[in-house]
């Protein structure tokens, strides 16, 4: 029992000094570096909608009409050979690419002369009576160029898609859309997206991987990250878990280079909900988190054994709550914005003072 005694005879002046003490190292290593998450630099790397469609493929209909007395379906006027792509930066993607080969078990056509139409579109390839059908090349007045397949004037199949800007998108088609399994790659920024497809949007799974290293895998819907995946920063940050609407919404976990691990809720990019956090150095808390900050009930403990028991609001202890300063003794206490107002101190071997 000495040590029961020692422990309930100090001064309450020198406990009171204790606990300023405490109180300060409390509010300097309760700190949960939020502000290393950089929400505003996930949104900028990519978890934005990623649209293909930023260049209409047909915009204009193409009525073809047949001439009896001509050997190729005919609205407008028939070239001698298939002009070269004057847009250089199309010619540049293009020279960047191997050559495109034309995919087995497509329907072929019956092949004709270049037609530039009336819209100033230049075709080239197979017909079936009236209409685009088979192997063909298209070229928009803008340098845009597609090549592949078509059926009932339809891109359709596999074929590739080169846009005036640079981008472009390679893979399956169906009913003029990209629809099935295809690659999009952006131009300026170098961006890559390899998935499924449905109607000109991500849908399904695929892979977005950005030049500083970013990446993420995971499920699409309607064009925008939804359900589970993985990103992964250039920096070496890493979230892996549920998205809503391109936002880590639901449960999740992110992984810092520097070792913090947060396991927890997620509404729009915060934490937000119940939650677990560790530091590299021993230190963690469980419990609630509102916006990015601890909220509600939470426990926050040291290495050493100290610990923090209660009520938090706006990332600091707000409300009633219990401190272990040591092996013996507790501490009850009220709080107000991360400031002691009260205090009780308890022998955890059954003496208060």
């Amino acid at each position: 029992m000495g040590n029961t005694s020692d422990c309930c005879s100090q001064p309450t002046q020198q406990t009171k000094n204790q606990l300023i003490a405490l109180e300060k190292q409390i509010i300097n290593n309760e700190d949960c570096d939020v502000r290393e998450y950089e929400a505003d630099d996930f949104v900028k790397i990519g978890l934005k909608a990623n649209n293909v469609k930023e260049h209409t493929l047909f915009n204009q209909s193409c009525l073809i009409k047949r001439l009896a007395s001509v050997e190729a379906p005919k609205l407008g006027q028939r070239l001698e050979f298939f002009p070269e792509v004057s847009n250089q930066i199309v010619r540049t993607v293009l020279s960047q690419l191997p050559l495109l080969e034309i995919p087995h078990g497509i329907e072929r056509g019956e092949q004709n002369p270049p037609i530039k139409f009336d819209n100033d579109f230049i075709y080239f390839g197979e017909w079936k009576d009236t209409q685009k059908h088979g192997y063909g090349k298209l070229l928009w007045p803008d340098g845009s160029y597609y090549e592949g397949g078509f059926v009932n004037n339809e891109t359709s199949g596999y074929g590739r898609l080169v846009h005036s800007f640079g981008d472009y998108y390679e893979g399956q088609w169906k009913n003029d859309q990209a629809n099935g399994f295809g690659k999009y790659h952006r131009f300026k920024n170098q961006a890559n997206y390899e998935g499924n497809w449905v109607n000109d949007k991500q849908q399904g799974h695929g892979k977005e991987t950005w030049q500083d290293g970013s990446s993420y895998e995971g499920e699409y819907q309607n064009g925008k990250k939804e359900g589970r995946g993985m990103f992964k920063w250039g920096n070496g940050n890493m979230y892996i878990g549920e998205f809503k609407s391109n936002k880590m919404d639901g449960h999740g976990v992110y992984y810092w280079k520097s070792g913090k691990v947060y396991d927890g809720q997620w509404k729009e990019n915060r934490m937000d909900g119940e939650g677990s956090f560790n530091w590299p150095d021993g230190r963690k808390y469980k419990g609630g988190y509102k916006n990015d900050l601890k909220e509600g009930y939470g426990v926050f403990e040291w290495s050493d054994g100290r610990y923090y028991k209660g009520e938090w609001k706006q990332g600091k202890q707000h409300g009633k709550g219990i401190l272990k300063m040591d092996q013996s003794k507790e501490v009850q206490s009220e709080w107000i914005n991360g400031k002691m107002i009260t205090d009780r101190q308890i022998d955890l071997q059954g003496t208060t003072s």
